[in-house]
């Protein structure tokens, strides 16, 4: 029982650190999105919903954009702005497929002095909503800690659109319930889905830049 007790408080622990929903079994077996097409995905992806996450906690007009780099990983660039004062934050890491023949499943990292985590692409119609998962089972699948999220290439996902994704995710045992939706009210800059030239990035002090073969 006290082995039992201890599992529970460490995982929550380690589920509060990561940021990341704690659940009771494995990781579902869930599919990815077929055929997967990085180059269909690049660009500017705007975060409409997500699981609960400590690193994004207080920020709105969450965005991300990816683009391809020389060696075929790519530049991940995650912004925000906070609510409390409209200062913006950036975080820049890197994602590659460790796995050529699984092109849809990912692994991004933002710093050096924390592991890799998986980036799995559900689905994607790569022109108006994507729909990514992370998923880690913890001590041989007794327990997990997830994380989805709900992208679209706009501001704001059609309803019904939205129905059908969260219905899919329930198909899957991933808790839709568990969902936060992002502000994306009175948001700087455009809408674009261009991808932003590397060379334009401006990374802060508070940014990483990790590449995946240095460790």
């Amino acid at each position: 029982m006290e082995k039992l007790v201890a599992l529970v408080v460490f995982s929550c622990a380690v589920s509060v650190a990561q940021g990341q929903v704690f659940s009771w079994g494995k990781c579902p077996d869930v599919p990815v999105k077929s055929n997967f097409s990085v180059d269909a995905y690049l660009g500017r992806w705007f975060e409409i919903a997500r699981f609960p996450t400590i690193f994004e906690k207080g920020l709105k007009c969450v965005q991300a954009n990816y683009s391809l780099l020389d060696d075929s990983t790519i530049q991940v660039v995650n912004q925000g702005q906070k609510k409390c004062c409209g200062d913006e934050t950036k975080a820049v890491g890197v994602a590659w497929a460790p796995d050529a023949d699984e092109p849809a499943k990912l692994l991004v990292r933002f710093s050096r002095f924390m592991p890799a985590g998986p980036y799995w692409v559900l689905d994607t119609d790569y022109s108006r909503y994507s729909v990514v998962w992370s998923c880690v089972d913890l001590f041989w699948g007794v327990a997990r800690l997830e994380l989805t999220w709900i992208l679209g290439r706009e501001r704001a996902l059609d309803e019904y659109l939205l129905r059908d994704i969260v219905y899919e995710l329930t198909k899957f045992k991933i808790d839709a319930v568990k969902f936060k939706w992002t502000d994306q009210n009175n948001c700087a800059g455009s809408n674009s889905t261009v991808p932003t030239p590397i060379e334009t990035v401006e990374v802060s002090n508070d940014s990483y830049w990790i590449h995946p073969k240095i460790f």
